[in-house]
């Protein structure tokens, strides 16, 4: 299980939140980052240095007789 992260408050991310959604409650941003936090530790778990081959949409290749 990954640890919780420090909360983000004050942080750019919360700059950016206040200047693009200024109408935000101070739950709101709560909950935006909360959200956030959980969809960057999924981003981290990505792997990031596949080769080219190795991506599934590199690698396919049609069915001539579907064309």
């Amino acid at each position: 299980m990954t640890k919780p992260q420090e909360p983000l408050a004050g942080t750019a991310f919360a700059a950016a939140a206040r200047r693009y959604f200024p109408d935000l409650t101070d739950a709101e941003l709560a909950t935006l980052e909360q959200d956030w936090q959980h969809v960057a530790r999924w981003i981290a778990r990505v792997p990031r240095d596949l080769p080219y081959d190795a991506e599934p949409a590199h690698c396919f290749t049609p069915d001539p007789r579907r064309s």
